[in-house]
């Protein structure tokens, strides 16, 4: 009924797309930033769910980026909080930690934390725009 997932590919387009997170919020600007709370939700600043229409949607890269933060944020509050935090240590926080200081502030192992990280990734990629980033064999 659904194609088998190439989990390696899947996790490398979602690392791929995840790893431009923070340059995407920079060309949003603040408005989008979003807001963590406490159970690692991201919440979105804005006009209702809808991009702002600021300086008119001239600038192609800023509306890019806008929406490609809601698509984002829509993914990851699909998933589990401890799903969120891991993926938000990752990719979202602005402190750009380590693998390895994620872990060791997660308390875990290396070999948990990726495979959890891993987990997370392919929930993300199954919720982010409905599916697109999943790789089929």
């Amino acid at each position: 009924m659904f194609p088998e997932i190439d989990k390696e590919q899947t996790k490398k387009n979602v690392h791929r797309l995840l790893s431009y997170y923070r340059s995407m919020a920079r060309l949003a600007d603040e408005e989008y930033t979003p807001r963590i709370t406490a159970t690692f939700s991201l919440e979105l600043k804005g006009s209702g769910g809808q991009p702002s229409d600021t300086v008119g949607n001239s600038v192609a890269r800023k509306v890019t980026a806008e929406q490609e933060l809601w698509k984002i944020g829509r993914a990851m509050n699909q998933l589990n909080a401890y799903q969120r935090q891991l993926l938000h240590y990752r990719y979202i926080d602005s402190r750009e930690m380590t693998d390895t200081m994620i872990y060791y502030d997660l308390n875990m192992s290396e070999r948990t934390f990726y495979r959890e990280l891993g987990k997370a990734q392919v929930e993300f990629a199954e919720g982010y725009d409905n599916g697109r980033l999943l790789a089929e064999f």
